[in-house]
């Protein structure tokens, strides 16, 4: 090549060296990086786990409980010969079941939705896309429509890309190397500013998802 013209077989060999030491050390250095996040996720990763079992077995215990109690309730209902209450409270029983699973079906829309926004994203591990998962429905709500979307009015899609556009949550994703080009994941300022040239982290989130709601977010068009 051009740039090697006048280097002698020693000196190539010894540049070619150089260049390999130099990706060993970034690679190294990435490892390194990459070790030392994971090591402080970790303590994050237990508690989420001990927090998800200890929610899920009080849930189930307190829905067994309030089982156990109407079934009594009606019971006794009719062993004093108020049929049409005791009638009437299983009513009420069913309805609340039927509106529980109608429910559950509704988040399960909002679920894959979101499931799906993320899934062209490069996070770091499971754990790193529960957690995302887990702070950006609790922002969501159903509009008149009943769609899904975040408070602001902005879609899921949108508000996902405010989301991984913000510099706080970059530890959730794969770090990038420094060889330009685009790709899913958490942006340099530089490469996430606006149209006018004034950074998405020197906005207010109100006006980020204004952006995103305008179509104009960084990449929102790609």
């Amino acid at each position: 090549m051009a740039e090697n013209d006048g280097l002698t077989a020693e000196q190539m060999a010894a540049k070619a060296a150089e260049e390999a030491a130099k990706k060993a050390d970034s690679d190294l250095v990435e490892k390194l990086v990459k070790e030392r996040l994971e090591e402080n996720l970790k303590p994050i990763k237990d508690k989420l786990d001990k927090a998800f079992e200890a929610r899920d077995a009080a849930l189930k215990k307190a829905a067994e409980y309030e089982q156990e109690k109407k079934e009594a309730e009606i019971a006794k209902l009719k062993e004093d010969g108020k049929h049409k209450e005791a009638y009437e409270a299983q009513l009420a029983q069913e309805r609340a079941a039927r509106e529980a699973v109608e429910k559950r079906n509704v988040e399960l829309t909002r679920d894959i939705e979101v499931r799906n926004a993320l899934s062209s994203l490069d996070f770091r591990n499971d754990k790193a896309i529960d957690m995302a998962y887990l702070e950006i429905v609790k922002d969501l709500v159903r509009d008149g429509n009943g769609i899904w979307v975040h408070r602001s009015g902005v879609t899921i899609k949108d508000y996902v890309k405010t989301f991984v556009a913000n510099e706080d949550n970059s530890f959730l994703f794969k770090i990038k190397p420094n060889s330009g080009g685009g790709g899913s994941g958490p942006k340099k300022e530089s490469d996430i500013s606006s149209n006018e040239g004034k950074s998405l982290y020197k906005m207010t989130q109100d006006e980020v998802l204004k952006l995103a709601s305008e179509g104009k977010l960084p990449r929102q068009n790609r």
